[in-house]
C-alpha cells in the first residue's frame, strides 16, 4: 500500500535514495538542512516497516511568454533493487497521480532515465528541454534532456508548451 509521507518523514527514505542515485554530493544536498527533501511530497511504498518504493514530487514553474504555471515535477522515483518488478512502483506513482488529478491539476511531469517505464502510466507525450535554465531548475544532467508529460485535467489539444522552467516562482 503506497501513502504519502509526513513532511517529518522525508529523511526515512534518505537510504533507498542513495541506493539507487549513489551520489553523495547530491544526496548531501538533498537530503541538508535546506534541502529540496524537506519541502517536497514524498509517496512511498513500504514492507516490513522499511521504505523500498519511493518518488518526490517538487512543485516547479512552467514559464510562458504571459507568466508562469506551477506544476508538479515528479522526481527521484525508484525502487530497492531486491524488490523490483513487483508492481511497487505503479503503486506509489498510481497514489501520485489520483491525488494531482484529484486536486484539479491540469499536468505533471518527469525526466526518466528510460521514458518507456512510464508509457502505461500516461506520461506518453515527450518534450525536449533546450535551455540551460530549465535544465538547471529541473535538476536535469547525465544526457537527461527530454521530459515526458501525463495530462491530468486537460487535454492535449488545450496543451501549450512550456518555453523553460523555473525553481522559484517570477516576482
Amino acid at each position: 500500500m503506497a501513502r504519502f509521507l509526513d513532511a517529518s518523514e522525508n529523511g526515512l527514505t534518505r537510504e533507498l535514495y542513495s541506493l539507487c542515485f549513489p551520489d553523495p554530493e547530491f544526496v548531501s544536498e538533498l537530503y541538508g538542512p535546506q534541502g529540496e527533501a524537506w519541502r517536497c511530497r514524498m509517496a512511498v511504498a513500504e514492507e516490513d516497516g522499511r521504505i523500498v518504493s519511493m518518488a518526490q514530487v517538487v512543485r516547479r514553474y512552467a514559464l510562458y511568454e504571459e507568466g508562469q504555471l506551477p506544476v508538479w515535477y515528479i522526481m527521484g522515483v525508484c525502487t530497492h533493487p531486491d524488490m523490483r518488478h513487483r508492481g511497487l512502483m505503479d503503486q506509489v506513482m498510481g497514489l501520485v497521480l489520483r491525488t494531482l488529478r484529484d486536486e484539479g491539476e491540469p499536468w505533471c511531469f518527469l525526466i526518466p532515465v528510460d521514458r518507456d517505464i512510464y508509457r502505461h502510466l500516461g506520461f506518453v507525450h515527450d518534450m525536449k528541454l533546450e535551455d540551460e535554465r530549465s535544465l538547471e531548475a529541473l535538476d536535469a544532467d547525465d544526457g537527461l534532456d527530454t521530459l515526458s508529460i501525463c495530462f491530468l485535467c486537460q487535454s492535449e489539444e488545450e496543451f501549450r508548451a512550456p518555453r523553460s522552467f523555473s525553481r522559484e516562482p517570477a516576482l
